[in-house]
Parts: C-alpha cells; structure tokens; sequence
C-alpha cells in the first residue's frame, strides 16, 4: 500500500498545477475554474499548497488535464495509470 500524508498531497498537487498552468497549457486560473466549475480562490489555495482539494474537485482537475488521480496526488508517475474515460461534469456545491 502506497501511504501519501496531507502535506505530501497537498505538495504534488501544488507542483502540478503551478507547472501546467506555467509552462504545460499555460492556463490562467480563471481558464481552470471556468472548465472544472472550482472558484478562483480555491484553486490558489491548492496551487499554493494551503488546501487540499475535495475528491470531487480532484476529479475534475484530473478529468481537465486528462490525467488520473494517483498521478495527480503523486502515486505513480504515469499520468495515465488507472484513467478512465468517463467524461464528468464538476460543479462545486454552495
């Protein structure tokens, strides 16, 4: 078994949306928030590492750059290990 602690997530997480918005798609936040139905201000609290999403909001970051989720957390370094190809559509709950 593969154990991953708060911080370490909350790390991967951060490393990946600071490179793919940067230098991978070279999205804004507001792109991301509008694509995956998170707020602007949620997204800076993971891609600064204060937050760790919710598994929904996990979900639609992953479904948006088409990557799994244990790639996303930092379980595997396969980005597509365990991808399915369901299309989800996120929209976070007030």
């Amino acid at each position: 078994m593969i154990k991953k602690d708060r911080q370490e997530v909350a790390q991967n997480i951060k490393t990946f949306l600071e490179y793919q918005r940067k230098f991978g798609y070279n999205f804004s936040q507001h792109d991301i928030a509008t694509e995956t139905g998170l707020t602007q201000s949620q997204l800076s609290n993971y891609e600064s590492g204060k937050m760790v999403p919710s598994l929904l909001a996990a979900i639609a970051i992953a479904d948006m750059f088409d990557i799994s989720l244990d790639y996303l957390v930092g379980r595997c370094q396969n980005s597509k290990a365990h991808k399915t190809t369901k299309t989800f559509t996120y929209k976070e709950e007030s």
